[in-house]
């Protein structure tokens, strides 16, 4: 990592998070947290759902973008917003953009949840369509570089991790006895945010599938390494950071651990979530849930598990779910 990127990611501190808090304040939810009974049967610890799948949009994406949107100067600002997505960060920036006034152009590969497309059309977004998620981001590059509009990252921006560490903030304040907090991981700015927010008061693991180990592999190597990946039930899990994303130095300081989980095991956690909870969550978001279904979270005593989002197409989330077992 040269100087530079080794400056912006020093520059995400506990000073830039709060801010990030108090910008987006008017515009996001406080997310409750729920206690999940038979988590804490299992395994004989106290367990806290997260539940970001209620935000607004119905993911915690829209806390990256409305920080990303306020921190930029208005006339950037009002030329709109451009980003690469799988889905949610799409959703999430088209509901900023329409609530700020500007626009959003989004660059997706063609094989997005459904459900995921036509929320970001109903919300004034224009889309582009591209074979697969790096067409995408090099065609959303190049695109706000020739327009002369805002390019929200999904992850690898001082100002877009930040807000993800709002919701370690949250977490810290409604369960100040949480000693684990689990998050999935994509790209790495949620679970690095939140990291820096706890600053040590409670251990942090990321969790990624087996289809798409990326970080997990980096952080065994201790750099970035060639990971053949495939592609994943857990789109906003698939990810594939630049080697100097500012998010992989943050992952090495606050992440102790990264499972990975199979398919079946989100799918096993959906229905799980389903029956438990009574919550439709997509596969990314129980992908945290899959890992502690199969292991104990060893040493914790209250373990908090952020639910990161519920965007899925009713009849790809039936399908998912259809031959499960109830456990």
């Amino acid at each position: 990592m040269d100087d530079a990127h080794a400056r912006a990611s020093a520059s995400v501190d506990l000073d830039l998070i709060r801010a990030a808090r108090a910008r987006i304040a008017p515009h996001v939810r406080h997310t409750p947290l729920e206690p999940s009974p038979a988590l804490e049967e299992r395994w004989g610890v106290r367990v806290s759902l997260k539940l970001e799948c209620l935000q607004v949009t119905g993911s915690f994406k829209p806390r990256l973008s409305f920080n990303k949107l306020l921190t930029s100067s208005p006339d950037l600002r009002a030329r709109g917003a451009v980003a690469s997505t799988a889905g949610g960060h799409g959703i999430g920036l088209a509901y900023a953009a329409r609530a700020l006034g500007t626009t959003a152009d989004l660059f997706l590969p063609r094989h997005a949840d459904a459900r995921k497309l036509q929320v970001m059309k109903r919300l004034g977004a224009t889309l582009h369509l591209h074979d697969d998620m790096k067409q995408a981001r090099d065609a959303a590059v190049r695109f706000a570089a020739a327009e002369g509009k805002l390019l929200v990252p999904p992850y690898n921006d001082p100002q877009v991790i930040a807000a993800g560490g709002t919701v370690g903030l949250e977490i810290q304040e409604d369960a100040p006895d949480a000693d684990l907090v689990i998050a999935g991981v994509g790209g790495g700015g949620l679970v690095s945010g939140i990291g820096v927010a706890l600053g040590g008061a409670a251990r942090v693991w990321g969790v990624q599938p087996e289809n798409g180990p990326v970080l997990a592999r980096w952080l065994e190597a201790g750099r970035p390494v060639a990971v053949d990946t495939r592609r994943s039930i857990a789109d906003g899990l698939g990810a594939m950071p630049e080697e100097d994303t500012l998010t992989f130095p943050l992952m090495r300081r606050h992440v102790e651990r990264m499972p990975l989980v199979s398919e079946a095991e989100m799918r096993d956690a959906m229905a799980w979530l389903l029956e438990e909870h009574q919550l439709v969550v997509e596969p990314s978001g129980a992908a945290p849930v899959a890992a502690l279904l199969r292991e104990p979270p060893a040493g914790a005593r209250h373990v908090v598990i952020v639910l990161t989002g519920r965007n899925i197409a009713a009849p790809r989330y039936l399908d998912l779910i259809k031959e499960v077992q109830p456990s």
